[in-house]
């Protein structure tokens, strides 16, 4: 139960990855009976997270279209081109907090997973430093849940704030990727009004708080393996391999809303029925011991594990991923060479109050001394 629908959830890897292929499951919102019918109303917290019209919530060639508009802005030359801005903004992030006592706790999550991500997602999409919090705020409802009246409330506000940030954008357009959207074409067409105003939503609620937690769940799995830690330090594992295997063990997208089926399907001894919804639990599949081994609920870098799940898979695979694997990276590198001492303060941090998103809400570590690094 999510929330208090009854779903039904893919807890393989092998039933979701099928499912995130196959035909007869549709991303539209529209094929949800109970939410066409009025039976969940759109201001359901869950329900409004699908209750979208973007490249998330749409199939087939309408997805291809809204994806083919957004790529136009999320081409590997400008995600390249974010690099000196990640690595500068980790470099002046880990340097004030090498200006901390070395024993006094500091929380990580706070001080270096946020900051970052948000900072390199205003940089993508041209958002002013000053609606950092407004994003930050709107995210964690979405995520959270919340009354009806609440999810209305933030609902507004999110259409209030990227109206603003379009009209912004239009009088003055820059080499953003909102500026980038708005001036999309394929074949002479745009991106509608609301098509726009739910992309650059599903940007916002994609773009910094999935990686921002995959960063903290880093940190925090690597000082619980030290051993895995020193194979890094010492050169015998490369960080990118670190940053896969975080990102198998540690998601943070537990999990996503939703597939809806279009007709009945058939998974193992379990009738989907058309209308249904399927949940998608991306962390259940990264730890399936049937396709990961017996050991897959352990974090190992000196393993060689299949293919993942945590940035997603078919037509619906992360648009972001290269600039999350740039920032993790380029942060946990950071992080764990300038401070060589470092280790957790709290070894039981509290967790997000969140079905979908996987992550400490407070990551508290002491750094001791920082060192010169190159």
């Amino acid at each position: 139960m999510v929330a208090d629908l009854e779903v039904w959830a893919l807890t393989r890897d092998d039933s979701l990855r099928s499912a995130l292929t196959d035909p007869r499951f549709q991303r539209n919102w529209r094929a949800w009976t109970e939410l066409t019918s009025g039976k969940v109303s759109a201001d359901h917290p869950v329900a409004a997270m699908v209750h979208l019209d973007n490249m998330l919530t749409s199939d087939g060639a309408e997805h291809r279209r809204l994806r083919g508009l957004i790529s136009q802005g999320f081409t590997p030359r400008r995600i390249e081109a974010l690099r000196p801005v990640v690595e500068r903004t980790a470099k002046d992030l880990l340097t004030a907090l090498a200006q901390r006592p070395g024993n006094e706790p500091v929380d990580i999550r706070e001080e270096l997973a946020y900051p970052l991500s948000i900072a390199v997602f205003a940089e993508l999409f041209g958002f002013d430093s000053n609606d950092h919090w407004r994003m930050r705020t709107m995210v964690n409802t979405a995520f959270s849940g919340g009354t009806p009246e609440e999810v209305r409330a933030m609902r507004a506000d999110v259409d209030a704030f990227l109206d603003e940030l379009v009209e912004t954008k239009r009088v003055s357009p820059g080499k953003d990727m909102t500026s980038a959207l708005i001036a999309a074409r394929d074949e002479g067409e745009r991106l509608s009004a609301g098509e726009l105003r739910d992309t650059l939503w599903l940007m916002v609620t994609a773009g910094f708080e999935t990686t921002a937690s995959a960063l903290t769940n880093g940190v925090r799995v690597l000082l619980e393996n030290p051993d895995q830690l020193a194979l890094l330090r010492e050169g015998k594992v490369e960080w990118s391999t670190a940053v896969e295997e975080v990102l198998r063990h540690s998601t943070s997208v537990a999990a996503l809303p939703f597939l809806f089926a279009v007709e009945d399907v058939q998974i193992g001894d379990l009738t989907v029925k058309a209308g249904e919804p399927i949940l998608l639990t991306f962390l259940a599949a990264n730890l399936d011991l049937d396709h990961h081994g017996p050991d897959a609920d352990e974090f190992d870098l000196t393993v060689d594990r299949k293919r993942h799940l945590g940035l997603g898979h078919g037509p619906h695979t992360c648009l972001g991923a290269a600039l999350a694997r740039m920032e993790l990276q380029t942060a946990l590198s950071g992080l764990f060479g300038r401070f060589p001492d470092i280790a957790l303060a709290d070894p039981a941090p509290p967790e997000l109050p969140s079905v979908f998103i996987n992550s400490s809400a407070v990551l508290p570590v002491t750094l001791g001394e920082s060192v010169t690094v190159a």
